[in-house]
């Protein structure tokens, strides 16, 4: 979390992809850290987006009670891209 917050700051970050894909399972422990990660970089004025949830990822964090309404999330890693840079003008 440290790291990510330093970095982000130091890179003067807009926007922060999040891909999510190559995770096969996350826990209430990996959950947990990402979402306290993800609202620190909020707090700094990062915006952040989450991509390549899987079905079983995000039936576990449902179960699990997580809510990611204010995080916009796309199911591919193009999408966010695509998504983040339609803010900037710049498009692949």
């Amino acid at each position: 979390m440290e790291s990510a917050l330093e970095k982000g700051s130091q890179y003067k970050l807009k926007w922060l992809i999040i891909d999510l894909s190559a995770i096969p399972i996350i826990d209430t422990m990996v959950a947990d850290q990402l979402f306290k990660v993800i609202t620190g970089l909020q707090l700094l004025g990062i915006k952040v987006v989450i991509s390549g949830i899987r079905p079983e990822i995000a039936q576990t964090m449902v179960s699990l009670g997580i809510k990611i309404e204010e995080i916009r999330s796309f199911s591919s890693l193009h999408q966010a891209v695509q998504y983040t840079n339609s803010f900037t003008g710049f498009l692949i």
